[in-house]
């Protein structure tokens, strides 16, 4: 794993847990501890979500969006969580997001589904997160 320095004039390519740029020698230690959190928020997401401490789960989703607003991944964990904790609105709103970012998406078109049924929605079957990912998805694009 790589860290590109983001000095803009610079952009080196430097290892990761490299103290400073080789190009530049900006000091890219915490540049790297940021660059690598919404990953490990998402994580702390799933661990939640898996112990029942949804309202957990959805903060820690809520805030890897806010950072990577083109995370769909995160997107669908948010709503999901949004909608065991039965804000149906929030979670209407996040599956939309992720349908007009990548339309044919089968965990948001589940979910909208869910939300189109009348009755308490069932157990998703073959949707979970990506547990063991070390990075959210890809950023606005």
């Amino acid at each position: 794993m790589s860290v590109r320095c983001p000095v803009v004039l610079c952009r080196e390519e430097n290892a990761y847990g490299t103290e400073v740029c080789a190009g530049c020698r900006t000091p890219l230690s915490g540049y790297a501890r940021l660059h690598t959190y919404p990953a490990y928020l998402f994580n702390q997401g799933l661990a939640a979500a898996r112990e029942g401490r949804l309202t957990a789960a959805r903060d820690c989703f809520a805030a890897v969006v806010h950072w990577c607003p083109g995370d769909t991944e995160a997107r669908n964990a948010l709503a999901l969580a949004g909608l065991r904790l039965g804000d149906r609105a929030e979670a209407h709103r996040q599956w939309t997001e992720v349908l007009g970012r990548r339309p044919d998406d089968p965990k948001a078109t589940w979910g909208l589904a869910q939300l189109a049924e009348p009755l308490e929605p069932a157990e998703p079957s073959g949707i979970s997160g990506p547990g063991e990912v070390s990075e959210p998805g890809p950023g606005p694009g």
